[in-house]
């Protein structure tokens, strides 16, 4: 199971770096910094775009052709990752949020300016308050002043909080399966969340 979710996020993944060109100006960073953007945010904006294939009522997630519940993880051995990653999902489905509403909050999450090793953290700053600016006004216009701004900025920690615990209970299954990982991982995720293991990353390709 491990390594099959390994696959989907990798897949997902790909998804992310294709999304993170088409934000203005992200091209326009250095290659250093667009790597360091989507290493740290890729993850985060997955969990985010999850509440789009998530089944509020059923507390399930379309996964591999089919929509699974909590149960179907069992296997992975870290209930309280998957028991969170639904919390999650079932907290941002009941926003309510349009596929634009999402695609900027994902924009914003990605365009974080305090990841470790940013080169030009300025730049990255002025592009993630462009699109606070822009998700502020799409929010006002949908939504008016009912505090889903504020709800959104207080999911930053929480996603936060999912990938540090992510890269736990993955050091910990590669702690006892460390052949599936070097072998039967994909290298992109390997990369992404398994530094010391290979794999290559250049959105500018």
């Amino acid at each position: 199971m491990w390594q099959l979710c390994a696959v989907k996020i990798t897949d997902a993944v790909q998804y992310v770096v294709e999304f993170a060109k088409r934000i203005d100006g992200f091209m326009d960073l250095c290659q250093n910094d667009q790597i360091v953007l989507l290493k740290a945010g890729s993850l985060e904006v997955i969990f985010i775009r999850m509440c789009r294939v998530f089944d509020s009522q059923n507390n399930s997630v379309y996964f591999d052709g089919k929509f699974a519940s909590p149960d179907v993880f069992k296997s992975l051995g870290c209930d309280d990752l998957i028991t969170s990653v639904f919390d999650f999902a079932k907290s941002m489905c009941s926003l309510h949020l349009t596929e634009e509403e999402i695609g900027l909050f994902s924009a914003f999450v990605l365009l974080s300016a305090d990841r470790s090793w940013l080169r030009e953290k300025l730049q990255v700053e002025r592009l993630q308050q462009k699109t606070e600016s822009a998700l502020q006004h799409v929010l006002q216009k949908n939504h008016g002043d009912d505090g889903v701004l504020e709800k959104l900025r207080c999911k930053v920690s929480a996603l936060r909080s999912l990938c540090a615990l992510h890269s736990e209970k993955l050091s910990a299954f590669r702690a006892v399966y460390p052949d599936t990982v070097r072998t039967l991982f994909p290298p992109l995720y390997k990369e992404l969340f398994a530094a010391d293991l290979d794999g290559t990353l250049h959105p500018s390709d």
